[in-house]
């Protein structure tokens, strides 16, 4: 089960829309829905820097690739 839920709150703390990695398709929060059915140019990773990130204890990077992390 993924770590992060999906939800109205947590997607508008979301930061993956201004990520230079962000594929630009819908909807965003990887963390929480999974890796992005586009194609990714991995150029850098935001998630650090993310307040979801830090809140749910997330340890992965580019979850618009990998996916979700598993709790």
């Amino acid at each position: 089960m993924p770590v992060v839920p999906v939800s109205d709150e947590i997607s508008a703390k979301c930061i993956c829309p201004g990520c230079p990695s962000y594929p630009g398709d819908e909807p965003w929060l990887y963390c929480g829905r999974g890796k992005s059915p586009q194609e990714v140019n991995q150029v850098t990773c935001l998630c650090p820097g993310c307040p979801i990130w830090e809140g749910y204890g997330l340890s992965m990077t580019f979850y618009c690739v990998e996916g979700t992390e598993e709790g």
